[in-house]
């Protein structure tokens, strides 16, 4: 089972990376549940690091129900993702009714061509997440981050199984939400190919910028890897 770290700054993303981690996903205020990263730290972890980066598309925090202002900004963030060495874009979006926007998905995955496209754990508000399920698919979406519509993956993960096994291969479902060292063999033991996590800190204080516990990681990297 792979590993993919969410990492807001290049000590995370490096100290990932020495350890074992399969994949990065950039962003940065992690507190905020993470933001576009700037394209000074793009740049950095892209020349510096050796495995893939994904790069976080959000313009703010709050819900992810974005106006047309707001949706070019995310078109402009994506274009300026592009221009480093990438693998992937992470993405998400909810109309005002939580249902998902096809062509809206579309645009995103025709203007993500050649990249991995990932959608974020806006999926966890979606009204019909299998419709939701099928709409991903039909719109050539790698994979979805999501805790199976609950505060963490692991009170998810009866529908987290359940959605995998509906889109089968055709569709990653990646477990990602308060994943750590002690509920990490949960998600090994069903079969699920990769997870996400952040490996922060257990102690950071409220309102703190958290960082990676080497620790946590080599711990949950153990029981991956086991």
């Amino acid at each position: 089972m792979n590993i993919e770290v969410c990492a807001n700054s290049f000590h995370s993303a490096n100290i990932a990376q020495e350890l074992g981690a399969f994949r990065v996903e950039l962003c940065q205020e992690l507190r905020l549940d993470g933001l576009t990263p700037s394209a000074d730290l793009i740049e950095e972890v892209t020349t510096r690091l050796t495995i893939p980066v994904h790069v976080l598309i959000r313009p703010r925090e709050g819900d992810f129900t974005y106006s047309s202002r707001e949706l070019s900004q995310i078109e402009r963030e994506i274009e300026v993702a592009k221009s480093f060495a990438i693998s992937g874009i992470v993405v998400g979006h909810l109309n005002p009714d939580h249902t998902l926007d096809p062509v809206l998905l579309a645009e995103w995955r025709a203007q993500s061509h050649g990249l991995e496209l990932s959608f974020h754990r806006a999926f966890d508000r979606v009204a019909n997440p299998l419709h939701g399920l099928d709409q991903l698919m039909e719109a050539g979406f790698n994979r979805i981050l999501t805790s199976g519509q609950a505060p963490s993956a692991s009170e998810g993960l009866a529908k987290l199984v359940q959605w995998q096994k509906y889109v089968g291969q055709a569709l990653q479902i990646m477990p990602g939400g308060g994943i750590h060292h002690q509920n990490a063999a949960f998600f090994k033991n069903k079969g699920f190919e990769a997870i996400h996590l952040s490996a922060k800190k257990m102690n950071t204080k409220p309102g703190d910028e958290p960082i990676i516990d080497p620790a946590i990681f080599e711990e949950v990297l153990s029981i991956t890897k086991g």
